[in-house]
């Protein structure tokens, strides 16, 4: 659990401290959308169907924490550095480097 929330620790001053390509409305925009999104699906998935916790069945903290320090950091990263100007190869190389990365660090 200690190692999560370094991990955590970590995608958020990367996403505080590397250069911003986005505006503060995209970068807030993101963030509220990646929140609202996560708290949305982790509380039907956990909480309605009982399918998983991030550490026990039910509503706790240190979940909610959790989703607080990842959802937003992760989004804006990926979303930072997308290619947008590059072409469709590189596109899909970047989406697929980061699907391998969340499937990892899930």
């Amino acid at each position: 659990m200690i190692a999560i929330f370094i991990c955590f620790i970590i995608f958020n001053l990367l996403a505080f401290f590397l250069p911003k390509k986005l505006t503060p409305i995209e970068i807030y925009a993101i963030s509220f959308f990646a929140y609202a999104y996560g708290m949305t699906t982790d509380m039907i998935l956990d909480l309605h169907y009982n399918l998983y916790g991030y550490f026990q069945k039910g509503f706790q903290w240190l979940s909610l924490l959790a989703i607080i320090m990842y959802f937003p950091s992760i989004s804006f990263l990926f979303l930072n550095f997308y290619p947008f100007t590059k072409g469709l190869e590189r596109k899909l190389g970047y989406i697929l480097s980061w699907t391998i990365f969340s499937i990892v660090f899930e």
